[in-house]
């Protein structure tokens, strides 16, 4: 795992050190920025084929309502353009040969969390499902060409790619700390899993996360 996010929970948590806790967050909704560092992971294929993506330090949004103390409803959304190498098999001569390029993956989660605790220092247990798109930014056919007038330009043409992508259903489960700040400010730290199902041909995908959000509650 990248040592991003750990740099940047530190500097955070000094930067809130002597600040006044706020006890209650029933009945509060809360919007905030997430810090998403994921793991790398290799997949094994048909026929030899393979993929392995590296490692990747993302970005998010989240969203959600407090119930009560001790359960909330989130809703967040994260991407991130971790490298990676394909392997395919040459179908004329059977042999292997290697793609390197970068992924675009973007993943929208519905969560359930419950806190142990009512306080401003509370650990908590997450679970949540959704969607993850990932393109792979390799063109999967012959451009298309696009023309138009532009009233800068005059008569503009250009080409564009339809690339291999795909969007699998994603499970995600988590545990972690919160820290409720004054003005409206949470911190909330956590380690996770993000399983992807892949596809029938490979096994699904299992993700390691570390994950930093900074909430403002109203």
């Amino acid at each position: 795992m990248r040592l991003t996010s750990f740099a940047i929970t530190l500097l955070l948590l000094s930067s809130f050190a002597s600040a006044q806790a706020v006890r209650d967050r029933a009945r509060t909704w809360e919007v905030g920025l997430q810090v998403v560092d994921t793991s790398s992971e290799t997949l094994s294929g048909e026929e030899g084929s393979g993929i392995s993506v590296g490692s990747q330090t993302g970005w998010g949004l989240s969203g959600g309502y407090n119930f009560t103390n001790r359960f909330a409803i989130l809703g967040d959304w994260s991407w991130s353009k971790p490298s990676y190498d394909a392997t395919f098999i040459v179908e004329d001569t059977g042999e292997p040969a290697t793609i390197s390029a970068t992924l675009n993956v973007n993943t929208l989660h519905a969560k359930g969390v419950f806190y142990f605790t009512e306080g401003a220092l509370a650990p908590f247990i997450e679970a949540g499902l959704g969607w993850t798109y990932v393109d792979s930014n390799i063109a999967d056919g012959p451009p298309t060409t696009g023309c138009w007038w532009d009233p800068w330009w005059g008569y503009i043409c250009q080409n564009f790619w339809s690339t291999y992508s795909d969007t699998r259903t994603s499970y995600a489960g988590a545990v972690g700390l919160r820290w409720d700040l004054r003005n409206g400010m949470t911190l909330r730290g956590s380690y996770g899993l993000l399983e992807l199902d892949t596809s029938s041909s490979t096994e699904d995908a299992s993700l390691e996360t570390i994950k930093l959000d900074l909430f403002w509650r109203f």
